[in-house]
């Protein structure tokens, strides 16, 4: 496993442990550094993955602090958070299996919402997203080639995100979202194995970059667990 993620699952414990409460700053970069030996890379990565789980958040000159009202213990909770979809819960990789990826021409209606023409070519990318190898999301999303250049299977298996951060080098902002209630289809049953018309939790989003620019227009599917979800949205 690599370091940050093992720096991740060790500030998490200490946040699920109340060693950092709720609303609490966090040591600063330099200073976890030391405490873990390691790289303020290192540490930054370590930082962003529980941004993107919604265990911390940060104020620009201000520093990392722990959110409030946290569902911290409750396994049984799906966690959605600001932007990134389905996330890192209790220290485990979030794994991919590929249903569709292609590329072709967008819709009306994607290139409305992404702001690109119609002779743009998209991404379209389907994916059933696994914790703990139990199905939390089936996740379609539409990406403009001009932006997000050279996927491929690999990067689909793992983090889309972490590569547009950390290979493209894109600062992804914020999400505009809608939830809404749906009910199970066929490949819902299959995954979630529930039955075919049994409440499904759908949300529909469009995501952007630091300026503005709509990169990702997605749509993703979750099974309701003890009819609880926890949503994070900024």
């Amino acid at each position: 496993m690599p370091k940050y993620k093992e720096i991740a699952i060790a500030l998490k414990k200490k946040i699920v442990d109340g060693e950092y409460s709720e609303g609490e700053v966090l040591p600063d970069q330099e200073t976890l550094a030391k405490i873990y030996t390691t790289s303020r890379v290192t540490i930054r990565k370590a930082i962003q993955l529980l941004i993107d789980e919604g265990l911390l958040y940060t104020r620009r000159g201000s520093g990392t602090y722990v959110r409030t009202n946290i569902k911290k213990n409750d396994k049984n909770v799906t966690q959605i958070n600001s932007v990134f979809g389905t996330s890192v819960q209790e220290g485990a990789e979030v794994t991919s299996k590929i249903i569709r990826f292609d590329v072709r021409f967008p819709t009306v209606d994607e290139c409305e919402s992404l702001k690109i023409k119609k002779n743009d070519p998209v991404y379209d990318i389907k994916r059933v997203r696994y914790v703990h190898d139990e199905a939390r999301s089936i996740e379609t999303s539409i990406m403009p080639l001009k932006y997000i250049q050279d996927l491929d299977e690999n990067i689909l298996k793992g983090s889309i995100y972490n590569y547009i951060r950390e290979k493209l080098g894109y600062v992804i902002s914020a999400a505009q979202r809608v939830i809404i209630a749906s009910k199970a289809n066929e490949l819902d049953s299959e995954e979630f194995n529930v039955a075919i018309g049994a409440p499904i939790l759908e949300t529909n989003q469009v995501v952007f970059f630091d300026d503005g620019t709509p990169f990702d227009f997605s749509k993703t599917r979750y099974p309701f667990i003890s009819g609880k979800v926890f949503t994070d949205i900024t």
